[in-house]
C-alpha cells in the first residue's frame, strides 16, 4: 500500500560539533538486506496539466527548482527557448508553489520574465550574500527574429531587503561583460548565444563567481570573479580556463560542473563540450586553473576525453563512497558515467564505467538529473531524450578523429529511468514507470514538489520548425509525480551559503553523501533540499553538514520522514577562531585529504557529542496557501 508522508515538522540546528568528520569516503555506504535495491517499483504519474505548469506550446529549455520566496517549498523557473511562433510571449515562466505542489505563473508580477529573450541557461545563488537566492538567465540570440536581444541577465532577489521576493535586473550595474568584447559593452552584458551558466566560489573568498558557457563553436566560455561589491571581473584568461587555446572549437549548450574533485578545499571546473573533448580544469588554489584532461597520471581527467556532444553534466555520489561522480548526457554516443576514484586511491583520477555499469542509454540524450526515486539509499538517474539523433556505431571510450567514426542515422531516443542497483550497476526501468516521456525533451530537474518525501521530476520539451513548418507536435512541460512507497526518508534543507555544501547521512551501515550544485544536466537546477532514502531502516544515526567555507555541524538521531532544517546563522564566521567549540569546528574539519582506507577521522566522527540546540519548528502539512515572508533564518555572510 502506498504511503504518503506529509511534512509535519522541521528541526532548526543552531550549533553542532563535528571533529574530523567530513572525510570523503571514510565509510562506505552499503545497502545491506534491509531494503534490497530491487525491492519496490518506481512509479510516477504525469500531472503537469492538473498542477498548472503544462504550458502547452512552450518551447522550454532549462528548468530550475528554487524556494525563491523563502516559504519552505520549491518553486520552479523555466526558460523559454523560442515559442513566439505558437502565440506565446517571448518570456520565461516563474511557477510559484502553493505548498501542495500546485503552481501559478508569477514571472511578470515578480519582474522575472526575461522579456524578449530566448532563455536557455539558468542558475540560482546568493551572489550578494544578503540571505536570499538571486538568479542568472543565459540567453540565446534571436537571429532572424529581430528586435532587442537581452544579454545574459543577472536578477537580484529583494526578499531579504524588502520582505517581498521581487527580482531586480542589475545586469548593467554588475559589469558582467567579457573583456574586450564590444557587443557586450554596448548591450550592457554578455551578448552571444549562451549555453549553461553556474555559480561557484572558485577563489574561496566567500563570494559566488560565475562561469558562462557559449553555445557557439568559435566563441570561448568566460569566467567572472565576484569582487564582493556587486560587480564582476572577467578572469577567463588570467585564471587559465580558455578553451580555444587547446581545442579547435568549443561549444556547450548544457551546464558546467563546479565541484572539488580532489578534495583540497577549492572548486574545480568540468566544462562539457559538444563535438570536442570535455575539459577538466583543476584549481591550483591561487586563482589559477590547470587543464588536466589529457594527463594519464593523477591528477588526471583522461576519462573525460571522449567526445560525444555532451549536453552538460550531472554530478552525484552514485556509489556511496563519499566522492562525487559524473554522468554526461551525449547526443550521439552512449551517455558516460565517470567514477571518481579518490575514495579508493586517495588520488585525483577518474574511470569510465559506462559499459560495466549498464548506464549508457545511447542515443539522443539532452538532459539528465539524479535523485533517489525509490528512497532505497542509492542515487538513480533520469535522462531526457532530445529527439531522433545520429548514433555512433563504434562507440569506444577514447578520443578518435571524426573520419573513423561511423554513425547510424535517426535512432529513436526515449527518456530513460536508470535504477541504481547498489552494486555498481544500473537497470533501465523506464517501461511502466509512468515517466517514459515520449517527446523531444530538453531540461530535467528533480525535487519534491508536494512535500511528501519522494523525489519528483519536472522536464521541458521542444517544438521544432523548419521555415515556419512545424516538424513536431506542440510540446509542453512535464511533471512526473512520484507515487512513493513504504521506504523511510529524511530531507535536509540548508540556510546559509549552501552551494557546494556537503551533507552526510548515516543510518547503520548505509552512508550517503550529497552536495548542493548550482546546475545540472541541460541548463537545469535540482532542488537544493535533497531527500535521503533510508529503505526499511528505522532511524538516522547522524546528519553531518560541511559548509563550503570549512565549517561544519552535526545533528544526532533526527526523526524519520521529516525535513531537517540546518542553519549556519549561529556559527562564527570562517576563520574567526581556530579552536573548536560547541558552536563550530576548525576550518579543516571539512577538508578531506585521505582515502577510504585511511585511519583518521572515523573515531572522531562517531564520538561527536549530541547537538545541544535543536528545536522543532511546526509547519502546516496540508495548507493550501502559504504567506510570502522573509526566510526564517538566514546565514548572511556565512
Amino acid at each position: 500500500m502506498k504511503k504518503r508522508c506529509f511534512r509535519v515538522g522541521a528541526i532548526a540546528v543552531a550549533a553542532g560539533v563535528l571533529l574530523g568528520g567530513c572525510q570523503a569516503g571514510d565509510e562506505s555506504g552499503q545497502a545491506g538486506d534491509e531494503s534490497g535495491p530491487m525491492g519496490v517499483p518506481i512509479r510516477f504519474t504525469e500531472e503537469a496539466a492538473e498542477r498548472g505548469i503544462a504550458d502547452i506550446g512552450l518551447d522550454g529549455a532549462g528548468v530550475a527548482f528554487n524556494d525563491y520566496d523563502g516559504d519552505g517549498d520549491p518553486d520552479i523557473y523555466i526558460t523559454n527557448n523560442d515559442s513566439g511562433t505558437l502565440g506565446h510571449e517571448f518570456r520565461n515562466r516563474l511557477w510559484e508553489n502553493d505548498g501542495n505542489g500546485y503552481f501559478t505563473d508569477v514571472a511578470e508580477a515578480r519582474g522575472a520574465t526575461n522579456e524578449g529573450g530566448l532563455g536557455r541557461g539558468i542558475t540560482f545563488g546568493d551572489y550578494d550574500l544578503d540571505g536570499d537566492d538571486d538568479m542568472i538567465v543565459a540567453n540565446m540570440q534571436s537571429g532572424a527574429r529581430g528586435g532587442y536581444d537581452p544579454p545574459v541577465t543577472l536578477y537580484r532577489n529583494r526578499l531579504a531587503e524588502t520582505g517581498v521576493p521581487d527580482f531586480e535586473d542589475v545586469t548593467a550595474d554588475s559589469w558582467l561583460i567579457r573583456e574586450g568584447v564590444y557587443e557586450d559593452e554596448s548591450n550592457g552584458g554578455i551578448t552571444a548565444t549562451s549555453g549553461g551558466v553556474g555559480f561557484g566560489d572558485y577563489d574561496g573568498d566567500g563570494w559566488l563567481d560565475i562561469v558562462w558557457r557559449a553555445a557557439d563553436y568559435e566563441v570561448d566560455h568566460a569566467l567572472f570573479r565576484n569582487d564582493g561589491a556587486g560587480e564582476f571581473e572577467d578572469t577567463t584568461e588570467s585564471a587559465g580556463v580558455l578553451l580555444l587555446k587547446s581545442l579547435k572549437e568549443a561549444n556547450s549548450q548544457g551546464s558546467p560542473g563546479w565541484f572539488d574533485f580532489d578534495y583540497d578545499g577549492d572548486l574545480d571546473l568540468l566544462a562539457p563540450n559538444e563535438g570536442g573533448p570535455n575539459t577538466l580544469f583543476m584549481n591550483e588554489g591561487n586563482g589559477e586553473f590547470t587543464d588536466i584532461t589529457r594527463s594519464r597520471q593523477p591528477p588526471s581527467g583522461w576519462a573525460f576525453l571522449n567526445p560525444g556532444n555532451a549536453n552538460g553534466v550531472c554530478l552525484g555520489d552514485v556509489d556511496n563512497d563519499g566522492d562525487i561522480d559524473a554522468y554526461l548526457p551525449n547526443a550521439d554516443q552512449a551517455n558516460r558515467l565517470i567514477r571518481n576514484d579518490y575514495a579508493e586511491t586517495g588520488q585525483a583520477g577518474f574511470t569510465d564505467i559506462t559499459f560495466a555499469s549498464g548506464s549508457g542509454d545511447e542515443g539522443g540524450a539532452r538532459g539528465c538529473t539524479m535523485g533517489d526515486y525509490d528512497n532505497d539509499g542509492w542515487l538513480d538517474i533520469y535522462v531526457s531524450n532530445g529527439g531522433p539523433s545520429n548514433v555512433l556505431i563504434n562507440d569506444i571510450v577514447v578520443d578518435m578523429p571524426s573520419f573513423v567514426q561511423f554513425y547510424i542515422a535517426f535512432k529513436p531516443a526515449n527518456n530513460a529511468l536508470l535504477r541504481n542497483n547498489g552494486d555498481g550497476t544500473f537497470t533501465d526501468v523506464t517501461a511502466g514507470s509512468g515517466a517514459e516521456g515520449y517527446s523531444i525533451g530538453a531540461g530535467v530537474a528533480s525535487g519534491d514538489v508536494n512535500g511528501d518525501g519522494f523525489t519528483d521530476i519536472v522536464g521541458t520539451a521542444r517544438t521544432f520548425y523548419n521555415r515556419g513548418e512545424m516538424l513536431s507536435d506542440p510540446q509542453r512541460n512535464f511533471l512526473w509525480l512520484n507515487q512513493g512507497n513504504d521506504n523511510h526518508w529524511i530531507k535536509v534543507r540548508l540556510e546559509g551559503q549552501r552551494l557546494n555544501a556537503r551533507i552526510r547521512v548515516v543510518s547503520g551501515d548505509l552512508v550517503q553523501w550529497r552536495e548542493i550544485f548550482s546546475s545540472t544536466g541541460y541548463n537545469s537546477v535540482d532542488d537544493p533540499a535533497p531527500i535521503f532514502g533510508l529503505g526499511a531502516r528505522d532511524g538516522v544515526d547522524r546528519v553531518d553538514v560541511c559548509w563550503a567555507d570549512g565549517r561544519s555541524q552535526t545533528v544526532l538521531d533526527p526523526p524519520l520522514d521529516q525535513e531537517l532544517l540546518v542553519s549556519a546563522a549561529a556559527l562564527e564566521p570562517p576563520g574567526a577562531s581556530s579552536q573548536t567549540s560547541d558552536a563550530q569546528t576548525s576550518s579543516t574539519a571539512c577538508a578531506p585529504a585521505m582515502s577510504r582506507n585511511g585511519a583518521q577521522g572515523v573515531d572522531a566522527l562517531n564520538s561527536a557529542p549530541p547537538t545541544p540546540a535543536a528545536r522543532m519548528i511546526p509547519t502546516e502539512p496540508n495548507t493550501l496557501s502559504k504567506p510570502i515572508t522573509a526566510p526564517r533564518s538566514r546565514g548572511g555572510a556565512s
